[in-house]
Order: structure tokens, then sequence, then C-alpha cells
């Protein structure tokens, strides 16, 4: 892991303190716990100390959470970054199934994480395939903090859109296959709606 990650968590912002509070002073060993924890939806995507208080988080609550610290630490270096990317059971081990039986390889999907120095960062913890997300991005953008839910789940519609027209489909029947493979990743005590 990069040294650079390894600063101290330092400076006045609440989410700092907070983490702080829960015993945390480097933002590597910071990343390194989030990574651990169960991937599943926290039951409130506004709050950004969900991930620590509800021991669980998805892409989106993991990084943000850790670039909200990383701002609040004067480190504007490290962004929050959106991907595309075709997710298939190669690069998202648990998706494979449910593509499948929907006569699927792959299907588009957002996924966060954070860049530092032209290098990604991915602390959400999922089991790693055959290959990287990071081979399979189509498009790659960069949101503000405060406006990640909106913006990331925007570009995802927009994408799942399109594929489902390419693929015949209607929106709802294609975004309901993606949250099939999105429940197929986390444990079910974990996820919530």
């Amino acid at each position: 892991m990069s040294a650079e990650l390894n600063f101290e968590i330092a400076g006045g912002g609440p989410v700092a303190e907070e983490v702080r509070r829960h015993g945390f002073d480097r933002f590597l060993v910071l990343a390194q716990h989030v990574r651990q924890l169960p991937y599943g939806r926290p039951s409130c995507a506004r709050d950004v100390l969900a991930v620590l208080r509800e021991g669980r988080g998805t892409c989106s609550s993991k990084h943000r959470l850790l670039a909200e610290v990383a701002h609040e630490c004067d480190h504007p270096e490290v962004e929050l970054a959106v991907g595309l990317y075709a997710m298939s059971e190669q690069n998202t081990p648990g998706v494979g199934a449910v593509l499948e039986a929907a006569g699927f390889v792959s299907i588009p999907e957002a996924h966060c994480y954070l860049r530092l120095g032209g290098r990604r960062y991915d602390f959400t913890g999922l089991s790693s395939g055959a290959s990287s997300p990071f081979e399979a991005l189509v498009s790659e953008h960069f949101i503000p903090l405060a406006r990640l839910p909106e913006e990331k789940l925007k570009l995802h519609q927009d994408a799942i859109r399109a594929w489902a027209t390419l693929h015949g489909l209607p929106f709802a029947d294609a975004w309901a296959l993606r949250e099939a493979c999105i429940q197929a990743l986390a444990p079910q005590d974990t996820f919530e709606r």
C-alpha cells in the first residue's frame, strides 16, 4: 500500500474527529479497517459515518467516508472516483450465477474507489476475481463528495438504460438484474434497501 496514504488523521473536521473517537489516528489503518468490514448498504446513505456506526458499507459509503476524512485532513489529492465497468464473474466474483441465469456475461456497474497520484485504491473488501474491475473500466468520473449519491446514481442509471436498450430490455428489468447481482455480493444479514 502507498506510504502516501499513511498520513495522520488530524484536523478539525467533524468526520475526522469522530473517526479519531473510534480509535483511528492513521488514514491507512482506517482504510484497512474499512476494507475488512462486511459489504452491505448502511441504513442511511447520507450518513458519512454510517460505515463505522453500523460496521458495514458499500463501495460508495466506504470510499466516501475515506475521502471525507482525507479532505478534512488537508489531503485533497486523495480523490473519490466513480468508474463505470462491465461487471462480470471474472472481476466481481459472486455475480456470475445471477448474470448467467438471465443470459448475460456482464452488466454495467458504477464502482467507487480512491485515486492518488494516478493510482487507484479499492477498499471495498470484496473478493478478488481473475481480473480487476479496473481492467474493465469504460469511463471514470470525479464527483464532489456531497453530490456522490445523486450523481453516481444518475451515471449508473444512464449506463444501465443504454445497456438495456442495446439488449432490448425494459430499464426496470435491467436495473432489477443489477440489484440481484449486488444482493449476491452481500451477506443477507447485512443487506438492507
